[in-house]
């Protein structure tokens, strides 16, 4: 890592921004399948059940599980192998979703999906951590991670007008036949992934493979992580999964939700909601990234477990207020501000991570964070949320409840656990 004092230089800037690019192909890949559940449903013959299950069990399960060997391997091997390997697999099993005829081979094409996208989050992390001085690491860390919230809003937008544009417009593919319009629009949304593979296979590494000290890895339990830290990342991990459940339950659910309370068409909701998202998430999270690193230079005690414990409990009271809010002139506007309270520490906590972790199991470390905050925020909370929902299907504001239902624990949950651990450590510096 560069030493406090140095400035990082512009290609170090350059290669966030180009993982940043990176991240948003992700995301749009992972979230674009949002605004198509209503037609999805229909064509497949599913329930809310059924796609809660296809978010929490097929995405993120596999998503946050097989972070933990790819994190691993990032540890001892080519990162930028480990990331177009990723890019390879989730952008050609996206496509895939578009080739499917019933919910089964859904559901494997998902879970490919989720296996892919598992491996970009270890490895960039170390790579940032790796070209970024401590006092501007939670700055670039929100950069990065500000590409899942514009990939998210663009993912509302594309998939929205994709799939409004084959519904008009689409025609039969050769040797494929014809397919439904949110099948034509997956396989729009998997195409740029040949040419992220080429550019990651040609990104500069400054760390070679097998670069560990000495060349040989260090496992988990042998580390000091397991010996003075573990209490810290569990508090920290448990903690974040609040805000997570929060932000990943609105971009699952609250577009098919929208649809059915407002009667807009997806390319409407893709579009407002979309915005909403694009505009408020990044900014968020980058005022959070900057709002650490001021706290950090003028002295102030683990600021990044601040903003974290700030966020969660800000998000708190606004998703009660959630409950009761009604008509478009309210909920946009309330939507935009849970989305830029719940992304302020998005980019401080992996900086976090990255600073109290040896450099040995940084990737692997990462990779457990990923595995705890997707596995209850995508997982769980998808899942429950779905079949809380399926219990009064013909009501079309029983989504919304489920979703409050869902969100509400997991906030006051997450924000004891980070006040607790705010507490223990406010008096020590890392």
């Amino acid at each position: 890592m560069l030493a406090d004092d140095k400035m990082p230089s512009l290609r170090s800037w350059g290669i966030v921004a180009f993982l940043m690019s990176t991240m948003i192909l992700s995301v749009v890949d992972r979230f674009g399948l949002s605004v198509m559940i209503e037609p999805i449903k229909i064509d497949l013959h599913v329930s809310d059940r059924e796609i809660g299950l296809l978010n929490g069990v097929a995405f993120g399960l596999f998503f946050a599980t097989l972070g933990i060997p790819l994190g691993w391997l990032s540890d001892r091997w080519s990162r930028k192998g480990v990331m177009a390997l990723g890019v390879a697999m989730w952008t050609l099993s996206t496509a895939a979703c578009g080739l499917v005829h019933s919910f089964p081979e859904l559901m494997v094409a998902r879970i490919v999906v989720g296996a892919g996208e598992a491996g970009l989050v270890p490895a960039a992390y170390s790579i940032i951590y790796d070209r970024f001085p401590k006092g501007a690491l939670a700055r670039a860390m929100s950069v990065f991670q500000v590409g899942g919230w514009i990939g998210t809003g663009l993912a509302l937008i594309i998939a929205g007008s994709a799939y409004e544009f084959f519904l008009h417009h689409g025609r039969g593919l050769p040797l494929i036949g014809n397919l439904h319009p949110w099948q034509q629009t997956f396989l729009a949304l998997g195409s740029p992934g040949p040419l992220y593979v080429v550019l990651l296979s040609s990104l500069r590494d400054s760390r070679t493979p097998g670069g560990i000290e000495g060349g040989k890895g260090v496992g988990l339990m042998a580390t000091p992580i397991a010996k003075a830290k573990f209490s810290t990342y569990g508090l920290l991990f448990l903690g974040m999964s609040g805000l997570v459940a929060a932000s990943y339950s609105f971009l699952t659910w609250m577009p098919t939700a929208l649809v059915r309370e407002l009667h807009w068409s997806a390319a409407q909701v893709g579009r407002t909601y979309g915005l909403t998202v694009l505009v408020t998430a990044p900014v968020g999270l980058i005022f959070g990234g900057w709002l650490v690193d001021k706290l950090l230079a003028r002295g102030a005690p683990q600021p990044h477990l601040l903003v974290a414990f700030a966020a969660t409990a800000i998000s708190l009271p606004l998703n009660l207020v959630f409950c009761v809010a009604h008509g478009p002139l309210v909920l946009f506007p309330l939507l935009g501000v849970i989305h830029f309270t719940a992304t302020l520490a998005t980019g401080a906590v992996p900086a976090f991570i990255q600073i109290i972790t040896p450099r040995q199991s940084r990737g692997l470390m990462s990779a457990i964070y990923v595995l705890v905050i997707n596995f209850i925020g995508l997982g769980i909370a998808s899942v429950l949320i779905g079949w809380i929902s399926a219990r009064t299907p013909q009501d079309p504001g029983a989504l919304r409840t489920a979703i409050s239902e869902v969100v509400v624990p997991a906030l006051a949950g997450g924000a004891v656990l980070l006040w607790l651990l705010f507490r223990r450590y406010s008096g020590r510096q890392e």
